[in-house]
């Protein structure tokens, strides 16, 4: 790998130095094993061979009860295949810190089987295999013995290893953190587009609402919706007055609504929620003979109240008051809506604009706020990056033996 003259490397650039210098310590593993495997190698030939001998040679069973006989030709097939199968393990040479350790285990693994026969048919062999006995046994000491250097070599490699593991786990979480800081920065970017954005079009809303309330007309007009809302509220203030009325009869109209019609139950349901209703109908003497038809039942006694008397005196004030009300309603309503059609609807965009306002200025201030929190994060995001950075140099130094400055 190029090494730029400045010793200024990227986390990447980081990364394949470090990649460079663990394939060098494999090299060098690679160089100590070497041996280790041809002689093991050796060994696994002879074991075949032995394998071969025993499986051809005839075992001698004289004095032995017939019994045993199946036992130790069953023995021998077993021993016979598990050394054939295990003399056919192929040692490759590691060319990766994975391919190191797969060597030892499978040197191992294929050791624990040799020990696991030799030890299981440990008096066949010695009884009905002498001859082959020793030789098995030196070729599986020798093989032990290159296993321990092999272990040895290995833990050695690993404990030198150790630093180039650790500095390959801080490079990456430095990474994946340089990569979040890159995201953040162009939030960040996007959220000043749309600070801009939102502080032009609140700029542009204050100027248009400046110049609509500097004009003659609009004064004229504040004045025109103040003389309306003033009518919309005396409306306002009627219906209050006749549902509070209405609510002190309510028990006549519950006593009265039996055994009625659908058009009458409807009647007493608007007059019970809702009785200013009646005042914007046409023709409101269906409701007044029904409160006639009620104060009579309950002046005949047909239906009989608590505190009858002021419930009629109740239901006069309702019958005399209904059409000056009805008249008066009418009239406000009249009075406000040609009042809203006078100010040419400048008062009501004066009020669309003063809330689209304040909706852009809580907008800019809630922007405002993801950016503050967008800078702040990457700046503890940064200072976690170049502590993480400055670990990895030093890493890099005491491997390499030469001085490097990381950045992102």
């Amino acid at each position: 790998m190029a090494v730029p003259a400045a010793d200024l490397l990227s986390i990447q650039q980081a990364q394949d130095l470090l990649h460079d210098v663990e394939s060098a310590r494999v090299q060098e593993l690679t160089k100590n094993l070497a041996p280790i495997k041809e002689s093991a190698m050796g060994s696994l030939r002879v074991i075949e061979g032995l394998a071969n001998d025993m499986e051809h040679e005839k075992i001698k069973f004289e004095g032995v009860e017939h019994r045993f006989k199946s036992v130790a030709e069953n023995a021998r097939n077993t021993i016979v295949s598990t050394l054939r199968r295990e003399a056919s393990t192929e040692l490759s040479l590691p060319q990766s810190a994975n391919d190191a350790k797969k060597f030892k285990e499978r040197f191992e693994a294929m050791m624990n089987r040799f020990s696991e026969v030799s030890g299981s048919h440990n008096k066949v062999i010695n009884v009905f295999m002498k001859k082959h006995a020793n030789k098995m046994n030196n070729e599986f000491a020798a093989l032990k013995k290159r296993l321990d250097e092999t272990k040895k070599i290995m833990a050695n490699f690993e404990q030198e290893r150790l630093p180039i593991v650790k500095c390959s786990g801080i490079l990456n979480t430095a990474s994946q953190k340089a990569a979040s800081i890159r995201s953040s920065e162009a939030s960040v970017q996007n959220i000043e587009k749309e600070i801009m954005g939102i502080g032009n079009e609140l700029e542009g809303l204050k100027s248009e609402l400046g110049a609509l309330e500097a004009s003659a007309e609009f004064e004229q007009a504040v004045a025109i919706s103040q003389k309306a809302d003033e009518a919309e509220r005396q409306v306002e203030q009627i219906h209050a007055q006749l549902t509070d009325l209405f609510s002190r009869v309510s028990r006549a109209f519950t006593k009265y609504s039996y055994g009625l019609t659908k058009e009458t139950e409807a009647r007493l349901q608007m007059m019970s929620d809702e009785p200013w209703r009646m005042l914007y109908e046409s023709d409101i003497s269906s409701y007044s003979s029904l409160l006639i038809e009620i104060h009579k039942s309950i002046d005949s006694g047909t239906i009989q109240l608590k505190d009858s008397d002021k419930i009629l005196n109740y239901l006069d004030t309702i019958l005399k008051s209904l059409p000056e009300l009805r008249g008066r309603v009418q009239a406000l309503k009249v009075e406000a809506d040609c009042l809203r059609q006078g100010d040419a609807g400048m008062v009501s965009t004066a009020k669309e604009l003063k809330e689209k306002i304040i909706q852009h200025e809580e907008e800019l201030a809630k922007k405002r706020q993801s950016l503050e929190m967008q800078k702040r994060q990457i700046a503890e995001k940064t200072g976690e990056l170049n502590a993480l950075l400055k670990q990895a140099s030093e890493i890099l130094a005491d491997l390499s033996g030469k001085k490097y400055s990381l950045e992102y």
